[in-house]
């Protein structure tokens, strides 16, 4: 016995493969090509559509398209499930450390929830922290008491550290420390609190041995390219890495064939782009400004380090 439901199906089954001949012979060459290019992109208009939605958390979005990943982005995705108020204060490179993998793979890991880059993915992270109740440092009130005070800025002092650690290429530090030691003339420049900054790592070189020099005026700043030579190594100091003379200097000397160095907070400031070897503190600008003691302490924790290569460098020369 026939059951109608089958034939109806049938039947239908036919108009189908009747339109698809239809569409293939028929058609334009302009709706094939619209066509293919769907079916070859309904993975992106898929995260397109979830990006457009309400529920766009980038928790939501890692759960939603976990399955998709690679075995590699897997590892990203849960490293920030796990570790998420971790994560918004590192760099990429300070991630891919972390999850074991590669730079690259953190930035398809990215790409492939939707956003164009690291840093669109990790402002994502900030609301989410907030929304469930987590910060990145704890908030200091007037009302705690003194040792309450005090263990909180321990625990504060702790996590900044450990980010700026995290954040540092050991070996772009290494070849910072052999520049130095090698350079003709050291020149550190920097403006407001990075000034002082630049003072202290230019007495602690003068204590090893090392004359430098630093600059803290806008107008010698704008003409330090009139002195740079091609043996020296100019260190640019600047916690957002966009003070304007700091980076037209750093510029200039570039051209002229000297060492650059660029310590900032950021990896997408114009001190990463120009400065032949950027260094980064990674400090989160969302809760202190550009002022704040606590950002001068992780410009500090750069300088130490390479200051304690620049002393191992002398110990071995004299070995």
């Amino acid at each position: 016995m026939i059951n109608s439901l089958d034939i109806s199906k049938k039947n239908d089954y036919n108009r189908n493969v009747v339109k698809q001949t239809f569409f293939n012979e028929r058609c334009s060459k302009q709706y094939k090509i619209i066509l293919r290019y769907y079916n070859k992109n309904l993975h992106s208009f898929e995260r397109q559509i979830i990006m457009a939605g309400k529920q766009n958390s980038p928790i939501t979005l890692i759960n939603n398209l976990y399955a998709s990943l690679s075995k590699s982005e897997k590892k990203v995705a849960e490293y920030i499930q796990e570790h998420m108020d971790e994560a918004v204060l590192l760099s990429l490179q300070g991630v891919a450390k972390k999850c074991k993998t590669s730079d690259p793979t953190v930035l398809r890991f990215c790409r492939s929830l939707g956003y164009h880059g690291f840093s669109d993915f990790k402002v994502s992270l900030v609301p989410e922290l907030l929304r469930n109740g987590k910060t990145v440092y704890t908030d200091l009130n007037s009302s705690d008491e003194p040792k309450s005070i005090k263990d909180v800025f321990k625990k504060n002092l702790s996590i900044q550290t450990d980010s700026t650690l995290d954040n540092i290429d050991i070996k772009e530090l290494s070849k910072v420390s052999r520049k130095i030691f090698s350079a003709n003339r050291v020149v550190v420049i920097g403006l407001g609190g990075s000034a002082g900054v630049a003072q202290i790592f230019c007495d602690s070189l003068g204590s090893l041995g090392i004359f430098s020099a630093y600059f803290n005026d806008r107008s010698i700043i704008q003409h330090i390219a009139t002195i740079i030579k091609p043996k020296d190594i100019l260190i640019g100091i600047s916690h957002s890495g966009e003070t304007e003379e700091v980076v037209a200097a750093i510029r200039k000397a570039k051209d002229i064939g000297a060492t650059t160095v660029g310590i900032s907070n950021s990896v997408h400031s114009s001190f990463a782009d120009i400065a032949q070897i950027p260094l980064i503190t990674g400090v989160p600008t969302n809760l202190m400004g550009s002022y704040s003691c606590q950002a001068r302490i992780s410009q500090l924790v750069i300088l130490e380090l390479i200051l304690s290569e620049i002393a191992k460098l002398f110990k071995k020369k004299n070995s």
